[in-house]
């Protein structure tokens, strides 16, 4: 059960990376709200980070 919980952890830091950085870039072009956009981009970045770790983790353990 570890296991599985593991491999959803780093999909789901991936998959919200991908989101807050995507948000991120629309606050920035669309609606003119640069500060908060590069915030997004960044706690998405943050996500990736971790995410790419669990991942590189779990590799390891295989």
């Amino acid at each position: 059960m570890d296991h599985l919980a593991e491999k959803l952890g780093y999909r789901r830091s991936i998959f919200l990376s991908i989101i807050l950085i995507a948000l991120g870039v629309v606050l920035i072009n669309a609606f003119s709200v640069p500060p908060i956009g590069v915030v997004f981009i960044a706690v998405g970045g943050f996500f990736f980070i971790v995410g790419m770790a669990g991942l590189k983790k779990r590799n390891e353990n295989m």
